[in-house]
């Protein structure tokens, strides 16, 4: 549990580093200058002074440090590898794939630290396990398909009525909606709680139909019911069945 704590103690390090001691003009200076940017140098100095009051906190509360200098060079490390990346980074477009891949690769820096800190980790082993257990593993699989296999198979089902259909709105704004409507309905069935289900897609409608309505589009108006109700088909097949096997795995562990 205290290495638990560490880690926790190095994310809200990297939080208030990354977000609210991160200023804008910083980051704009990254992006124009790469490696020859100073702001970019003090960022990644930010990051090492908030380890090393962490990891020196640590040392002084618990004592798991050898020597005194091992909070000073795993707090340079952490700075020295948050300035690779976030150089990276630079050369990068802004997209959400760039950033979330950035934040992975902090986390894993952090994980890298508690483990050297301390080697066994009984928190770090249950998590493994519970990651490897079929029910959960049939729940990641449920996900991953409700995602881009899901809007592959139902954009194919839709192929021969969209033609000549123009909404006129934001480019790929109706896919962004579709997997978040599904992972929403997905996430509401594995739970049990098919209550939100109902409100999502009451919700939906009213904001969705109205706006149809007053266009006077027949054909964009069935389009779009047609992907609204195969979308939450898959999603609540998807989730039944994932719901299923899962219980039906459970039990036969438990027997």
């Amino acid at each position: 549990m205290d290495e638990l704590l560490l880690l926790l103690g190095l994310l809200i390090a990297h939080v208030l580093g990354d977000f609210f001691m991160h200023p804008k003009s910083w980051i704009d200076d990254r992006l124009v200058h790469h490696h020859r940017s100073t702001k970019l140098r003090w960022h990644a100095l930010v990051h090492s002074l908030l380890t090393w009051v962490v990891l020196f906190s640590w040392d002084w509360a618990f004592g798991w440090g050898p020597t005194f200098w091992q909070p000073i060079w795993l707090a340079l490390l952490v700075g020295i590898s948050h300035y690779l990346i976030d150089l990276a980074k630079s050369f990068c477009a802004p997209y959400a794939r760039y950033f979330l891949l950035d934040q992975c690769l902090h986390l894993i820096v952090l994980i890298a630290v508690t483990m050297q800190l301390s080697p066994h980790l009984p928190w770090l082993a249950l998590l493994w396990s519970w990651l490897w257990d079929p029910v959960h593993l049939v729940i990641v699989l449920a996900y991953l398909l409700i995602m881009r296999p899901s809007s592959v198979l139902i954009a194919l089902l839709l192929r021969k009525w969209a033609i000549n259909i123009n909404e006129g709105s934001l480019p790929n704004a109706g896919h962004a909606i579709g997997v978040l409507e599904r992972t929403l309905i997905l996430t509401f069935v594995i739970m049990g709680q098919f209550s939100g289900v109902g409100f999502l897609i009451a919700a939906k409608s009213v904001f969705r139909f109205g706006d149809l309505t007053r266009q006077k589009d027949r054909r964009l108006t069935e389009y779009v019911m047609l992907g609204t109700l195969l979308s939450v088909t898959i999603s609540l097949f998807l989730g039944l069945t994932a719901l299923k096997i899962s219980r039906t795995l459970s039990g036969m562990s438990g027997a």
